[in-house]
């Protein structure tokens, strides 16, 4: 009797052990090709897709029919999902049973199975449709999509590859990053200008970051400042500050909001187009909003963005005469509207076009002519996202034109090629490549504005796992297009640093500058060393 009351209860044991709970239900599984082995074979295990003979409760219980193409992923595999999909909806992949071999590839449907029910592709190509990702890293720059080749943290992280990573400071739901640069600098020509003079400085750079660690929405502060102290040309004191603020927020899984709002204050460099050379540098001050709306259908992805930002510059003093750049102040407005398609995750193409206006309130004072303007910036391009591990960024080709109000000054026009993209040839080495293109403002007499260009190529080699060396090369222009304004700088740089441990990183860099301008009366030499340690957390 024992024997025949076991062999009963056998198979209503086994059909138990199949069954699953939805929100509190019992229901039939989706996968029921379990394998048992062959000495405690018995009628509970039929074929796939099949009902067991004998009810899992009521014997007389009628159990449901199951089409053979009905959506029964076999184990290990996942359900197909729409790009966009929140994260962490599939259950976790069970165990390996003793005497499976894991080849590393997908598994094929099961026979029956509908193949367009079952997602084969590998997880590293479904993680960055999901959305949020399902990484939660603190460290990736989250709120990216503003403007890639300005925003370029998780290419350049990328191109880093450093030993260690910060490991940050927890607060709540949040990480700080805590970072402080100190070291020395000397410079052969202080004033980048024909008659070199050379001098040394003490260097300070703090920064932090705090970032969010959610799954969902992403919010970030952002914090920087640079003070240097000249040894004896106190008016090259550097006193920088940024404060930035940018947010996303997630309304369904295809559809984002992000803004951004930030504060920066500088001393303009020596060698900006409309910079003295002599007495004080005068503080440009930039305030600056940004609004995107970022929308996914599907494989197309849809960005409509917009930003303000006010310049404004400071005066200047030399031998006791003050200069008043208000006539250099102007406000810009941006309307951009990009859209790009995707055929992997880590290719897409886009386009993109983008209109801006620049508003000044009074004339420029060297030739009286109102400097307001409205220019067109139109681009297509490659996009290799910010997930890959061996290529990251995008690049793109061009047109832009920007055309005075005023019809005495010529509009500016050319290509424009744009680049932010790194691309990890090996563990060891990796190569980043950046361009910019764009018109800028001059108060030089009768010129709308100059075209500005810039390309770099940057290599990075671990000599050692703790040491790396870093050689670079940038070329920039800056062309009126009627010969007033012809000037172009090479400049060559080496760098190497030494990871002490995963606080402290010893560094050194050597910059060499060669600038060439219409009339040989600005040509300069320059020559820059930089050694100090950098301490983060």
């Amino acid at each position: 009797m024992a024997l025949l009351l076991g062999a009963l209860g056998s198979p209503a044991r086994a059909q138990e052990s199949s069954r699953s709970s939805v929100n509190g239900t019992s229901t039939t599984p989706s996968v029921v090709n379990q394998t048992k082995p062959q000495g405690d074979m018995d009628d509970g295990y039929a074929a796939p897709g099949i009902p067991p003979p004998i009810p899992m409760d009521d014997p007389g219980e009628v159990q449901p029919e199951q089409d053979g193409l009905d959506q029964v992923p076999r184990a290990g595999q996942r359900s197909v999902v729409q790009d966009g999909d929140l994260a962490g909806n599939d259950q976790e992949p069970p165990m390996l049973r003793d005497g499976i071999v894991d080849v590393g590839e997908p598994l094929p449907p099961e026979d029956g199975t509908d193949p367009s029910t079952v997602d084969t592709r590998p997880q590293e190509d479904v993680e960055p449709f999901q959305y949020p990702p399902s990484s939660e890293d603190p460290l990736l720059f989250q709120i990216e999509d503003l403007d890639t080749v300005r925003d370029n943290r998780t290419t350049a992280r990328l191109f880093r590859a450093e030993p260690y990573d910060p490991v940050g400071i927890r607060i709540g739901s949040f990480v700080m990053f805590p970072e402080i640069e100190i070291g020395g600098s000397w410079y052969s020509n202080v004033f980048r200008a024909p008659n070199a003079a050379s001098d040394g400085a003490f260097d300070l750079k703090p920064s932090t970051r705090l970032v969010s660690n959610w799954s969902r929405h992403a919010l970030e502060f952002r914090g920087t400042s640079s003070f240097s102290f000249y040894d004896e040309f106190d008016s090259e004191n550097d006193k920088s500050y940024l404060a930035e603020a940018r947010g996303r927020l997630d309304i369904t899984r295809r559809t984002n909001v992000q803004a951004l709002a930030s504060y920066e204050k500088a001393p303009e460099s020596r060698s900006a187009l409309d910079a003295s050379s002599v007495g004080t540098r005068s503080d440009q001050t930039i305030e600056r909003g940004e609004l995107a709306l970022n929308h996914r259908f599907n494989r197309l992805s849809l960005q409509i963005r917009g930003s303000v930002a006010d310049f404004a510059y400071g005066e200047t003093q030399n031998l006791g005469v003050t200069t008043n750049n208000d006539d250099r102040d102007y406000l810009q407005t941006e309307e951009t509207v990009r859209a790009a398609w995707e055929f992997k995750p880590t290719f897409s193409v886009f386009t993109e076009v983008a209109v801006n206006q620049r508003d000044y309130d009074e004339v420029a004072s060297t030739d009286l002519i109102n400097r307001s303007s409205d220019g067109q910036r139109y681009r297509v391009g490659v996009s290799f996202g910010n997930t890959g591990q061996i290529l990251r960024g995008e690049v793109s080709l061009g047109y832009g034109v920007q055309t005075p109000d005023d019809n005495r000054l010529e509009a500016i026009d050319g290509l424009i090629f744009d680049a932010n993209a790194t691309w990890r040839a090996s563990d060891l080495t990796s190569f980043l490549l950046t361009a910019r293109s764009d018109v800028t403002e001059t108060s030089t007499p009768n010129v709308g504005g100059s075209f500005s260009r810039s390309v770099g190529l940057e290599v990075r080699h671990s000599l050692r796992r703790y040491l790396v060396a870093s050689a670079g090369l940038t070329y920039s222009t800056q062309d009126s297009e009627d010969g007033i304004i012809d000037e172009g700088e090479l400049r060559t740089t080496l760098g190497l640093e030494y990871y002490a441990s995963r606080e402290a990183v010893l560094f050194g860099r050597y910059a060499h500058s060669s600038f060439d301008a219409v009339g040989s009366g600005s040509d300069y030499e320059s020559d820059e060393v930089h050694l100090g340690i950098r301490i983060r957390r």
